[in-house]
């Protein structure tokens, strides 16, 4: 029998996790890299970001979520990133002949971003592209291809950085307790824990301003897995390095809505928990026998995680 699942691709802001806070101000970073020059307020003008090349010594970055011809903005930070540009010298242009076909994705091709870099000439450099690792991100102005470590593509790549920036803000407060996964892995928000960072107001989901579901760098996490039809047994688990807990805090935000009419298969279904340095707990599950299906924490649906091995 065919299966039909539907799926919104989309959140209300009241549904979004703003989460909570123990009562402390945020301490003072200890490790705050100085800026070469101020980020604009808010994204510049399309006439005025054509530099046509990411060569150069990045100073700033910002999400710009306007439709743009993007009918799926991913969900991303919405301050400026000042203090770990250069993490974004990684991003390297590529040349034509040597992009593989798997990083060209399609108009459709999930969720999609517009960003804006300012570069030490004074220049600003718009890179669009979709979230997918795989996907190669493009300059407008020029046409010309950019990409980004394997592991975690352009989309990652910038996701990370402000990762860290926001981390730079926040002491260590770890309760130490071990993860543990949810009784029923359709409900991933059961495991949530709401620590310092998730006071934070950062974010922009589907081109609107609504807190990101978990702003921090992944410290820890683990998987949980269940054969088919044994969702209420006790699951398998693994712990996950810290490389692959923030590759999946990252696809937390790059959840593909949509809707698909497929048979079941006999693949296993997962959560994978997370974890930051202040103690917010997020949870995805994919149900992969229900065509990928995707619960987040925030009882957000979708299609498909490709930011997790499991």
């Amino acid at each position: 029998m065919a299966l039909l699942v539907a799926l919104t691709g989309a959140w209300s802001p009241g549904c979004a996790v703003t989460g909570g806070t123990d009562g402390r101000e945020p301490a003072p970073s200890r490790q705050i890299r100085s800026s070469g020059a101020p980020a604009p307020d808010g994204c510049l003008d399309t006439a005025e970001a054509t530099r046509e090349s990411i060569d150069g010594t990045p100073l700033w970055a910002r999400f710009c979520p306007g439709p743009e011809g993007r009918t799926a903005p991913a969900e991303v930070p919405s301050d400026a990133l000042t203090t770990h540009a250069e993490d974004l010298t990684v991003l390297t242009e590529l040349a034509e002949r040597d992009l593989p076909a798997s990083a060209r994705c399609g108009r459709f091709f999930g969720r999609t971003y517009r960003v804006q870099i300012g570069y030490a000439d004074g220049g600003v450099t718009t890179v669009v592209g979709h979230t997918d690792q795989d996907c190669a991100a493009q300059v407008p102005t020029s046409g010309t291809w950019v990409g980004g470590p394997d592991a975690l593509g352009v989309y990652g790549t910038l996701m990370a950085a402000f990762g860290r920036q926001h981390a730079d803000q926040l002491e260590d407060a770890t309760s130490g307790l071990p993860l543990v996964c949810p009784e029923n892995p359709r409900r991933p928000d059961s495991v949530d824990v709401d620590g310092p960072s998730a006071s934070l107001d950062t974010g922009y989901l589907l081109g609107r301003r609504a807190p990101m579901v978990m702003p921090l760098p992944a410290v820890r996490g683990i998987l949980c897995t269940w054969p088919r039809g044994a969702e209420d047994d006790e699951p398998s688990v693994r712990d996950l390095t810290v490389e692959e807990a923030e590759r999946a805090r990252i696809g937390l935000h790059a959840i593909t809505g949509g809707m698909v009419d497929c048979a079941g298969s006999p693949d296993p279904t997962y959560t994978a928990v997370v974890e930051d340095r202040t103690g917010t707990r997020r949870a995805v599950t994919i149900i992969d026998s229900e065509c990928s299906t995707i619960i987040r924490s925030d009882r957000g649906y979708g299609l498909g995680f490709a930011w997790l091995d499991r």
